[in-house]
């Protein structure tokens, strides 16, 4: 077992979690089948095993790594874990499989040779001109897409840091496959519209994905 994810609990897992995530996985093409085997639309991409919680929780203690998604609104206790070996490349893996795996499970990232992790949700800093366009907060990819009220919270969150800028804009949430939490209308300050480096000067901090784990592949 090479690596492992973290799986924290949500109301929508119930008490089976383990089929909980085979379900969830299967609905995304990655199979979890009964002999270990990980395939992707029927192609074998490698090994796993279920940890239950006791035995996740004795691994994060020896890598030091702190589960801070504990504390987030939408994370929770640490149910188990699910680790693996890879039986083919990196590629495999990115594809559909490590996405995936991190939206359902939400904990820490780790590589267990040497405790090496990512925390895929944890609060994170992003530039208000982030608010201004489609490709903004990871084209979306930031936000908590299964959870229906995250956008209210990034929304008000959003607000609240263009009033702290001294900043005045009207927020809303689209409907859109790109990032759905922009500004409508014009940005001013006493009166005045402001330009987007106005924006980039200041931020606001949000429970969100952090998607660099994926694109260090010397983690994987």
């Amino acid at each position: 077992m090479s690596h492992l994810a973290t799986v924290l609990d949500r109301p929508a897992m119930g008490p089976e979690w383990k089929s909980w995530l085979t379900y969830e996985l299967a609905l995304r093409g990655v199979q979890l089948g009964t002999d270990g085997t990980l395939e992707e639309n029927g192609t074998l991409i490698g090994f796993f095993r279920f940890l239950e919680a006791e035995e996740c929780e004795t691994l994060l203690r020896a890598a030091n790594v702190e589960v801070r998604a504990r504390d987030c609104p939408w994370g929770g206790p640490v149910r188990g874990a699910l680790g693996w070996d890879s039986a083919g490349s990196v590629e495999d893996l990115l594809r559909s499989f490590l996405p995936a795996l991190i939206r359902l499970s939400r904990g820490p990232l780790v590589r267990t040779e040497d405790g090496a992790h990512y925390e895929p949700l944890r609060r994170m800093p992003f530039s208000l001109d982030n608010l201004t366009g489609k490709f903004g907060f990871e084209d979306g990819d930031a936000f908590l897409g299964d959870v229906s009220d995250h956008l209210e919270y990034a929304r008000r969150e959003a607000e609240a840091a263009l009033a702290r800028a001294g900043l005045e804009a009207q927020v809303s949430v689209l409907e859109t496959a790109h990032n759905p939490l922009r500004i409508w209308g014009p940005v001013t300050r006493n009166g005045k519209e402001v330009s987007e480096k106005v924006l980039r000067e200041h931020s606001m901090t949000l429970w969100a994905f952090d998607w660099n784990c994926l694109r260090d592949v010397t983690f994987w």
